[in-house]
């Protein structure tokens, strides 16, 4: 009546606050929630406010009870992020700006800290309060490696400091209460996010990066930082600089260095190895193989990375440094979109003299003289419609199997890990696919794309599921018939053919959408000027969003169609 409100009480004055408004907040809805803690975070590290040391504790315990938001946001990001650059914008940003808040917050107590010397509690707090910034400063390097960001080097400066601040009041290895009531130390933190930073080479996933960073903590247990090295390709780790851990060499080294031995860690993967490698020996038909060999293959390239002795991989061509540039299309239904066109409207090609326009021409002129620039407008305006954002890739080297590029960052940020892409290097006619096996952004404009090539022929086709008539009286399928089967869905495909080496036999496939992949269905693959009928045979690399199988032509032995054989040699296909 009288305009009185009952105040609202900060939900982080101390840890009791805290875990009530934890609790009066709505389940379900973790973004509501992400919101309301960010504002108060923000509030509080603002340099207005009065901060004490029961605060802190405030701030610990929100950090605890908010694992519960970044976990569901983590496995909304892993699962929905593929959806559209929308829901990855958002989820990714809830991410990051929440991890921002702690430690922009974080920031604001340490400054109290060092402003309090002489204050027993709120030096009591440095331990834990530095611990929880080197951890925070983990989770933003692993949601950027999502993105496949490298730290700039302030962030490297950062943690250092961090590190350096504990060595200076000998806190590295004071045991400290983590989130989730754990034991841990700040010397395990600082290693983690070193140990991630290493064994990231661009060629994990979102997926792939969080299993490894819920490992990590239990990876680095064993882990120590030493004055002295324990080999001579072992890592170090320089305080004074601006990178993370980097692999020692014969060259004198200076400056505040630490040496990492990574063999316990590089000892336990091996471990993990052999025993998923038993796994799928002794049950080779468990419906957890296929997800053994995934994790078996992850496994080994981490292994690879912290391997105490150097051991570079066996190149199957050497790279070799190119310069040149490349027109680009991402995406398989972009791809097959783009081909399929191609294959239904090719450019027009105007024959002088047999339109009035270029009778005209040859009249006036001599020559048809826009012929070759009419091509070119109508190529670039078809693939302006197809191809990656932000216009042609620059080749930075390539080899026997694949390229390194450098993309523009308007079409990187369409890119991930295992997507399709197909190349065609400016003055060629003709495509190549490839596989996109590493990322790594370099700058906030560029990023480096390492594809890797699966084929040098490629051909837009079109697949008809053949079915089986009820006039067929039970009998197994026959394409050729032409009363014996009913034509089913039609898709799009690419026919593929990769040519190892020159003159050496063409090894024929074909990719799909994944939703239409069945191995016992058989189907006629045809283009505008051939058809050959099909079926997959083995299946040789399954994404979410397309398959990769062999094809294997049907026996038309005995059916006296040489046509059938004619088509089928002009797509390079031969009967068995």
């Amino acid at each position: 009546m009288f305009g009185f409100s009952r105040p609202v009480r900060d939900p982080l004055a101390d840890a009791r606050s805290a875990e009530r408004w934890f609790a009066a907040q709505p389940a379900g809805d973790p973004l509501a929630t992400h919101a309301e803690l960010i504002a108060a975070l923000g509030a509080l590290a603002d340099r207005s406010y009065a901060r004490t040391p029961t605060t802190l504790e405030a701030v610990f315990r929100a950090d605890d009870l908010a694992q519960a938001i970044r976990d569901a946001l983590t496995a909304q990001y892993i699962e929905h992020s593929s959806r559209s650059s929308r829901i990855e914008h958002q989820l990714w940003s809830a991410m990051f700006d929440l991890s921002q808040a702690f430690l922009m917050t974080y920031a604001a107590f340490s400054r109290d800290v060092s402003e309090h010397a002489g204050s027993v509690k709120w030096q009591a707090e440095l331990p834990a309060l530095i611990q929880r910034q080197v951890v925070h400063l983990g989770i933003e390097a692993k949601i950027r490696l999502y993105r496949y960001e490298q730290w700039i080097p302030a962030k490297w400066a950062e943690l250092h400091a961090l590190f350096a601040l504990a060595c200076g009041r000998r806190l590295e290895r004071q045991p400290v209460v983590d989130r989730g009531g754990k034991t841990s130390t700040i010397e395990r933190a600082y290693l983690t996010v070193l140990v991630l930073q290493l064994m990231n080479a661009g060629n994990l996933t979102a997926r792939h990066l969080e299993w490894v960073a819920r490992e990590m903590d239990e990876w680095c247990a064993p882990l120590r930082l030493a004055l002295e090295p324990s080999s001579v390709s072992s890592f170090y780790v320089d305080l004074g600089s601006r990178e993370g851990l980097k692999r020692r060499t014969p060259a004198p080294l200076e400056g505040r260095v630490l040496f990492l031995d990574t063999r316990p860690l590089h000892a336990m993967l091996m471990q993990n190895v052999v025993v998923i490698e038993q796994k799928i020996r002794h049950q080779p038909l468990s419906d957890r193989t296929q997800r053994r060999s995934e994790q078996l293959g992850l496994l080994a390239k981490l292994a690879a990375q912290v391997d105490p002795e150097f051991r570079p991989f066996a190149r199957r061509g050497e790279r070799t440094a190119a310069v040149g540039h490349v027109d680009a299309i991402v995406g398989f239904a972009k791809i097959s979109g783009f081909l399929h066109e191609e294959e239904r409207d090719p450019l027009p090609r105007v024959e002088p003299g047999k339109s009035f326009g270029g009778t005209m021409e040859i009249a006036v002129f001599g020559h048809a003289r826009n012929e070759a620039e009419r091509r070119r407008d109508l190529a670039r305006a078809r693939l302006a419609t197809w191809g990656a954002a932000g216009g042609p890739w620059e080749v930075k080297d390539v080899s026997q199997t694949g390229f390194r590029l450098i993309a523009p960052m308007s079409a990187a940020s369409a890119v991930t890990l295992n997507t399709l892409a197909s190349i065609r290097p400016w003055g060629h006619a003709f495509w190549t696919l490839g596989i996109v096996r590493r990322m790594k952004r370099l700058t906030s404009d560029r990023a480096e794309i390492g594809l890797q090539v699966i084929a040098n022929t490629l051909i837009g086709v079109e697949l008809v599921e053949q079915r089986r008539s009820s006039s067929a009286g039970g009998a197994d399928y026959s394409v050729e018939g032409e009363h014996s089967t009913l034509d089913g869905r039609t898709f799009h495909g690419l026919f593929l053919a990769l040519r190892k080496r020159e003159g050496g036999s063409a090894v024929q496939s074909l990719i799909v959408p994944a939703v239409e992949y069945q191995p016992s269905r058989r189907f006629r693959l045809q283009t505008a000027r051939s058809i050959v009928p099909i079926r997959f045979g083995r299946l040789i690399e399954q994404q979410p969003d397309w398959i990769w199988a062999a094809v294997e032509p049907l026996d038309l032995s005995g059916t006296g169609d040489l046509s059938a054989r004619t088509t089928m040699s002009g797509l390079g296909l031969s009967p068995h």
